[in-house]
C-alpha cells in the first residue's frame, strides 16, 4: 500500500469515527486499530482542517436552527439566530 493510500484510509477511518458517535477508545477497540496510531492520524486530520483556511458553506435557506462555529483558537459561537445575521457577525471577526 502506498503512502497516499494509507493516508487516505486513515483519514477515512477518522471520518467514520466522527460519524459513529463513539469514543475514540471504543471505536479503536471495535475496529482493531492501535489507539496511538489512531490518535496520531486524528491529530494530523485536524492539522489539515485548520491549516487549509477553508470555510464550509452554510445553507442560508434554513433561516433558523442551532448553529455552532468553532474557531481554531477554541472560541465557540453558538446561536439559534437567523443565519444571515450570524454570517454578518462572523465576517466582523
Amino acid at each position: 500500500m502506498s503512502k497516499e493510500e494509507k493516508r487516505s484510509q486513515m483519514l477515512s477511518m477518522v471520518a467514520d469515527w466522527q460519524q459513529s458517535g463513539k469514543s475514540k477508545k471504543a471505536y479503536c477497540s471495535e475496529q482493531g486499530i492501535n489507539e496511538a496510531t489512531f490518535y496520531y492520524w486524528f491529530s494530523r486530520s485536524k492539522e489539515n482542517d485548520t491549516s487549509s483556511g477553508r470555510f464550509i458553506a452554510i445553507d442560508k435557506s434554513c433561516k433558523k436552527g442551532e448553529v455552532e462555529v468553532i474557531y481554531p483558537n477554541g472560541v465557540r459561537i453558538k446561536s439559534d439566530a437567523d443565519l444571515g445575521l450570524l454570517s454578518q457577525l462572523i465576517r466582523l471577526y
